[in-house]
């Protein structure tokens, strides 16, 4: 785990409060201001004429508000940037481990989606206050559904490489060192490891704006938490943070099906079935985490063993 400890003298604010000043700034300034100079030069309106500006502007805000703010609050509270965003070379077999598991918890989220879609069906047709809730509920999903869809695609190589630039990389570094970084460093030196690892899952998913994707980005941001924590390199996250998006995006340029972008899709499989993948794939989550857990600890073991032959 992470000590900061010798440090402790030159704290001008709780390492916990930091965290969540960190998350208030970035949030301000990449919701507000991104989106207010993005409405600036683009107007409301997402069209394919403009969607390769808005990704410019969207990547560069990322940067700029999330990154580059990420590295100033480590800079100026615990001037210790490799210490706080984890900075270490990834091992190759814990990262392939870490992505079958990222390949097991999208597919348990896929099937919680068809579950949650028949879930509000359900509740809808039961109550007119619900239906009338998840109406609305349904009318900001569609619209950030459809303007996304409109910023993903492209019509030829050009416009996919710039898709996977500003869709797949740039998030995937600068989300991974502002949450895994700065806020989860920050939150683990004042609680235990596993609150600060849901906490800044939690704090992930909330951040994203999608209501009817809720838990599974939080069951993501926690997923990559943990592997920060675990592994503590904060590669592995930033590298599956990529996948997740590339192989997105890159389904969605091969295919252009609509469908692997919603969250609200309907599907000819019974309740029970997608009951039986759900569990089933979560089961096979768990034994990859623990299996996860074992290499490290052979890993750590073997350091320690070879620390102590080169000290004797």
């Amino acid at each position: 785990m992470i000590k900061f400890e010798p440090k402790l003298d030159k704290y001008t604010i709780s390492p916990i409060a930091a965290g969540f000043l960190a998350l208030i700034v970035a949030f301000f300034l990449y919701q507000i201001i991104g989106g207010a100079l993005t409405l600036l030069f683009v107007g409301t309106e997402v069209t394919s004429e403009n969607a390769g500006m808005i990704r410019l502007l969207t990547s560069v805000s990322q940067i700029l508000f999330l990154l580059v703010v990420s590295i100033l609050f480590a800079k100026l509270i615990y001037d210790d940037f490799n210490t706080v965003f984890k900075i270490s070379k990834p091992d190759w077999k814990e990262l392939a481990i870490s992505f079958f598991g990222l390949i097991l918890i999208l597919s348990a989220s896929q099937s919680y989606i068809f579950l949650q879609t028949n879930f509000i069906e359900y509740l809808s047709s039961s109550s007119e206050s619900l239906k009338s809730f998840f109406s609305t509920l349904d009318k900001y999903n569609d619209m950030v559904e459809e303007s996304y869809i409109k910023i993903i695609k492209s019509d030829h190589v050009f416009d996919y490489a710039s898709i996977v630039l500003s869709i797949a990389i740039v998030p995937a570094f600068c989300e991974e060192f502002l949450f895994r970084g700065f806020v989860q460093s920050s939150f683990e030196q004042r609680m235990r490891p596993i609150l600060a690892i849901i906490l800044t899952g939690v704090l992930f998913g909330i951040f994203h704006f999608n209501p009817y994707a809720l838990l599974p980005l939080i069951a993501l941001g926690t997923y990559f938490s943990y592997l920060a924590y675990v592994t503590q390199s904060i590669f592995i996250p930033v590298i599956l943070h990529f996948l997740n998006n590339f192989i997105t995006v890159t389904i969605y340029y091969f295919t252009q099906s609509e469908d692997i972008l919603k969250t609200q899709v309907e599907v000819d499989i019974s309740n029970t079935t997608l009951l039986i993948s759900f569990f089933s794939t979560i089961f096979l989550f768990i034994l990859t985490v623990v299996i996860l857990n074992k290499v490290i600890k052979l890993k750590i073991l073997k350091q320690r063993e070879q620390d102590n032959a080169y000290l004797s």
